[in-house]
């Protein structure tokens, strides 16, 4: 049987090590903490962007052949999408779309942002569909504003009203008001009935309801359902300030599909560093108190994220480093080249976040002269050169694709 270890717990390396168990391997995850599963909106972006998606995505590919796109192929985007599907499902959670266009999804402020697949209880707030909406929140809540964003989609054209709900748990002093206390209110059949009479009050014949991205936590599938049953209307969640909520779901269903299929996760593993010998990496070393920990496998995968992530760290001088196995850095060579001149630049993006590893069509990571550096290596995710997620809208997608052919290769 393969031994698969997998450094990262954000969601391409849940993805990878999921898909890796699936096809029979032995899978141990390590990390030193949760990913980004935890700050992330909850939607999959593949490409921003108006029009069909996939003539635009094999415009990107045969424009940027270094994309990670066209490294791990656009097969392995419908493919890793394909397995996430199946991995999560049984957990209750459901991800609608495909590569054919991008839903236009409100804000929290009212902005539209756009994404390719999205959880079933995000669809119907499709800014595409003209249909009117009421925009509703608990009062006094301090992560979710629902007349700034109904004020605001209305800027835009959008026939949107706002309307207010009392949630009483709120005024406890011992209550925990984050995004994932108020979710874990929603799990509760009787604070949805108090919320939805209120609601329905409110709806003066609006078809769909927006709520902040709190609609339950264990019990999200039922809790959106009932919901909707008890106002009569579509209700659609919009992401708010973290803990994502949508995230978390998406953690809690992965963590558990890993476990059925036997893999192992363990937290609190800060790799000091990768072992190598005659030229294949054989596992990491995770430092203990009384004694180092080693850990090996036949293949490793990196999922440790970018610069923001932690997989890559920088000295005072902008010199970048790949923190396991040193692997050479593909991004600016000075600190002053990381930004440019304004926060959010016209075109173009920020020069520091296309840094990564450079990876082969295997996605092995290459050294300085452009070989393959280890081979039983591979590259998952925001660790990875060659794009930028923030200016491209293609988080997820890159992920998604990735982790599968991280999984898949030989």
């Amino acid at each position: 049987m393969d031994n698969v270890l997998v450094i990262g717990a954000g969601p391409a390396g849940l993805l990878a090590a999921g898909i890796a168990a699936q096809a029979g391997a032995r899978v141990r995850v390590l990390a030193a903490g949760i990913g980004t599963t935890h700050i992330m909106p909850g939607w999959l972006g593949v490409l921003r962007g108006d029009g069909e998606l996939k003539p635009r995505l094999q415009a990107l590919v045969g424009e940027q052949p270094e994309h990670p796109y066209a490294l791990a192929g656009l097969d392995a985007l419908e493919d890793g999408l394909a397995a996430l599907r199946a991995l999560v499902e049984p957990a209750g959670l459901t991800y609608v779309g495909d590569l054919a266009r991008n839903f236009r999804l409100p804000t929290a402020l009212g902005n539209e942002a756009q994404a390719a697949v999205v959880p079933a209880s995000f669809a119907a707030g499709d800014l595409s569909d003209p249909a009117p909406m009421l925009i509703a929140g608990p009062a006094g809540w301090r992560d979710f504003y629902p007349a700034l964003c109904a004020e605001n989609l209305a800027r835009r054209g959008v026939p949107a009203r706002a309307a207010a709900f009392e949630l009483p748990e709120l005024h406890d002093s011992k209550f925990d008001a984050t995004a994932a206390g108020v979710a874990r209110l929603f799990d509760r059949p009787d604070v949805r009935g108090r919320v939805a009479a209120q609601i329905k009050a409110a709806l003066n014949g609006a078809p769909r309801v927006g709520l902040p991205a709190v609609v339950g936590l264990a019990h999200h599938r039922a809790a959106w359902e009932d919901l909707q049953a008890r106002i009569g209307a579509a209700v659609f969640e919009i992401p708010t300030l973290p803990p994502s909520v949508p995230g978390m779901r998406l953690f809690f269903a992965l963590r558990d599909a890993l476990t059925r299929m036997g893999a192992t996760i363990v937290f609190d593993m800060e790799v000091a560093r990768g072992l190598v010998e005659r030229g294949r990496a054989v596992g990491v070393v995770v430092p203990n108190p009384s004694r180092d920990g080693v850990y090996r496998g036949d293949r490793i995968i990196l999922a440790t994220g970018g610069l923001y992530g932690g997989g890559i760290t920088s000295d005072h001088h902008g010199n970048l480093r790949e923190k396991v196995f040193g692997l050479p850095v593909a991004g600016p060579a000075e600190r002053a080249a990381w930004f440019g001149p304004q926060f959010i630049p016209p075109a173009g993006g920020h020069a520091v976040h296309r840094a990564g590893l450079r990876a082969d069509s295997r996605l092995r990571p290459l050294d300085e002269q452009g070989a393959a550096a280890l081979d039983n290596v591979r590259i998952a995710g925001r660790l990875l050169a060659g794009y930028d997620p923030l200016e491209e809208g293609s988080t997820e997608g890159v992920w998604l694709a990735t982790a599968y052919r991280a999984a898949r290769a030989n």
